[in-house]
């Protein structure tokens, strides 16, 4: 009858209020816990993603620049990048610099008026 009479007694004790509260509220704590923790782990995915992309990004750029590279070593690569950058030529050649409409216009699209510092002193005075 002994086992009978602690048995009873653990049933007592399990199934009392306070243990009760404690439970909940140790269930509680590791819920929060738990929670956090999945929290982070989303963050940590999402970062991750992101540095795959900007790694792939990089991997691109470091292809497209030895590519670059390359063209530029050859004689052909070397001269086309000096003519794009300065406005070069060799002996013989001409240069003609083309420019168009839109840098003649104003901020807002108007045609710019040149006038000649005579007509501008003209028009200032009204005569």
């Amino acid at each position: 009858m002994i086992p009978f009479q602690e048995r009873k007694k653990f049933r007592k004790i399990m199934y009392s209020k306070a243990s009760l509260v404690t439970l909940f509220i140790v269930l509680i704590a590791a819920g929060r816990g738990a929670w956090g923790i999945h929290q982070k782990a989303v963050i940590a995915e999402t970062e991750r993603d992101i540095a795959l992309r900007s790694l792939s990004d990089f991997t691109s750029r470091i292809t497209e620049l030895q590519a670059s590279l390359a063209r530029v070593k050859s004689n052909q690569g070397l001269e086309s990048e000096i003519r794009q950058k300065y406005t070069v030529a060799r002996p013989g050649e001409e240069v003609v610099i083309v420019v168009d409409d839109i840098a003649k216009k104003g901020k807002n699209g108007e045609a710019i008026d040149s006038k000649s510092l005579w007509q501008q002193f003209v028009s200032f005075f009204g005569l």
